[in-house]
């Protein structure tokens, strides 16, 4: 070993491996502190890029999940509408039966047109009402006009149109038009009429209950996407606290060997002040 006074490598050396230990030392204690494996990019640029990469899918999956449950309560007002429909249909249909029957005096044919008045008035102003928002969805404004997409993933393309959910029910596009019940063949018509128009309203309630039934399988693919994904963000993002305070544990011991080492070695231009002559 050379003795100089200008020169001390070994404290050079041994300064640069404390300042490594106390740099990597730092770096485990913010892995701590802040529960996050990767804080920069220096820490992990790929590990970064992926970790963000899933943080979006994650938070897209959540906001499409608030999505789809904003679409089935949209569904849901529209199925509430069209059962009520159904049961003033059937009201019809029952006014219609019983203005069917010769029996009936001119003053009960008139009290059977008010009843019947009064039942497809409520028709209009169910499909007038029925509405999400601004959105009236029973009068065919919804389902004549652009798609009506609910956005179900966390991608680009992830949608079902459900537009079709919203025709109109309307009494006159459901041709119940036979507002006059003066005897038993206008009776024989509106029945004809109402018929028709329950089978139209209940096939209208199952393009409903089908869409119903693909945005909640759409949900629990969501909910089950979002979880594997967490967990595999949290493998490449979050602290290993057993690993790390070992880490922690280690290079504290380095970094007090180092200090030391580097007491020593800062003692060594001394030696050589001692090979002087006095």
């Amino acid at each position: 070993m050379t003795l100089t006074f200008n020169t001390n490598t070994s404290s050079m050396a041994i300064g640069n491996m404390l300042n490594k230990s106390s740099s990597e030392l730092q770096k485990s204690l913010q892995r701590l502190a802040t529960g996050l494996k990767v804080n920069s990019a220096a820490d992990g640029a790929a590990e970064m890029a992926v970790g963000v990469t899933m943080d979006s899918q994650v938070r897209g999956y959540s906001v499409a999940a608030s999505n789809i449950q904003q679409g089935l309560g949209m569904l849901n007002i529209a199925e509430t509408g069209l059962q009520d429909i159904v049961t003033h249909l059937q009201n019809l249909r029952d006014i219609a039966v019983g203005a069917s029957s010769s029996t009936n005096t001119a003053t009960q044919f008139t009290n059977y047109q008010a009843q019947a008045a009064a039942e497809i008035a409520s028709i209009t102003s169910i499909t007038s009402n029925t509405k999400y928002d601004t959105n009236v969805l029973l009068d065919g404004s919804v389902s004549g006009g652009a798609a009506f997409n609910i956005q179900i993933g966390a991608n680009s393309g992830d949608a079902i149109n459900i537009k079709t959910a919203f025709t109109d029910n309307t009494a006159a596009t459901l041709t119940v038009t036979q507002s006059t019940i003066a005897s038993t063949a206008n009776a024989t018509t509106l029945l004809g009429q109402v018929d028709a128009a329950l089978s139209t309203v209940t096939g209208n309630l199952a393009t409903i209950g089908a869409f119903q039934n693909r945005l909640t399988d759409s949900l629990d693919v969501n909910s089950t996407a979002q979880t594997n994904i967490s967990a595999s963000l949290a493998s490449i993002r979050n602290t290993d606290v057993a690993k790390e305070t070992a880490n922690v544990a280690r290079l504290q011991i380095l970094q007090s060997a180092g200090a030391y080492a580097l007491a020593q070695a800062n003692t060594q231009p001394q030696l050589a002040l001692q090979l002087l002559p006095r």
